[in-house]
């Protein structure tokens, strides 16, 4: 459960510094791997930003840490000797339950911030409780084959081929139709329990071929009966604050939600700041760069 927390933690901070990020130049690595200067081996850290100018580069690490208590002086100083070791010009550690005072009387001696992330309840800015998602259910796909001669394969009795020889599986259809429905239908499509639609798609050097004669014959064209339904739910904001207490600075609000777009994942990120204004950013899950 703890390391399910962490990991969910590394993925808000670095979605954080990626939707904050203003410099081409900054490269967001989550995680990163850099080699132990007196080991040799490979040491992991949670977040790293690499800021590169010129032939100049700049590593700023951010250890993230989601506890029941806060950040006390061993993890500072043992974060402190990992980043010496690895060749860290700046540590970052990000807490969401808060550091003992000496344990920031400890970081600040050795060069290391510490930030603090709190889930809140709502922002005077944000009126929206979420993003409405909708979603496009292929139900099924029918396909009827059409050759360019009659009389050479029989129906019910051929397989689909490409020039190759290789059998047009029923799941690369699918994919095509889910592709073809995601372009038909409306960019924001009403909800709907059950629709039909007829697509006709061009031979594009498929072959039928008789299963008992093999012989085989050029796709005209195929009718593909999509039957299809469209959801629509709403994915609610988880709402944070980034701050550094210490200094009584609040770096950020944010909003979040994580959202699919077909077979795609993404995360949609509002950041605000007062007397600065907000943006939307959005996050495609797995990238490492905003």
């Amino acid at each position: 459960m703890a390391e399910r927390q962490g990991k969910a933690l590394e993925s808000l901070v670095s979605s954080l510094e990626k939707a904050l990020a203003v410099n081409p130049n900054v490269a967001v690595n989550s995680p990163m791997r850099l080699k132990d200067r007196t080991t040799g081996k490979l040491r992991e850290h949670d977040v790293v930003l690499e800021l590169k100018e010129g032939h100049h580069s700049l590593l700023i690490a951010i250890e993230c840490r989601d506890r029941s208590r806060p950040i006390g002086v061993p993890q500072v100083e043992a974060f402190g000797a990992k980043c010496q070791d690895t060749g860290i010009s700046q540590g970052i550690i990000v807490s969401t339950m808060g550091f003992y005072n000496t344990a920031r009387t400890k970081a600040e001696h050795l060069g290391i911030r510490c930030l603090d992330i709190e889930e809140v309840d709502n922002f005077d800015w944000l009126l929206a409780p979420g993003i409405y998602a909708t979603t496009r259910h292929l139900i099924s796909n029918d396909w009827t084959f059409y050759p360019v001669e009659d009389g050479i394969v029989e129906k019910d009795e051929f397989e689909v081929i490409d020039s190759d020889g290789n059998a047009a599986t029923m799941a690369a259809l699918t994919a095509n139709a889910q592709n073809q429905l995601s372009k038909l239908l409306p960019e924001v499509p009403e909800p709907i329990e059950e629709g039909e639609i007829n697509v006709r798609f061009p031979g594009d050097g498929l072959l039928l071929r008789s299963k008992s004669s093999g012989k085989t014959v050029p796709v005209n064209y195929a009718i593909a009966k999509l039957r299809y339904s469209v959801t629509q739910e709403l994915v609610p904001f988880r709402l944070v604050q980034y701050q550094a207490k210490d200094s009584e600075e609040n770096i950020t609000d944010a909003a979040y939600a994580d959202m699919k777009f077909g077979d795609n994942e993404a995360r949609v990120m509002i950041v605000y700041k007062d007397g600065e204004g907000g943006k939307v950013v959005l996050i495609p899950k797995g990238s490492k760069n905003a």
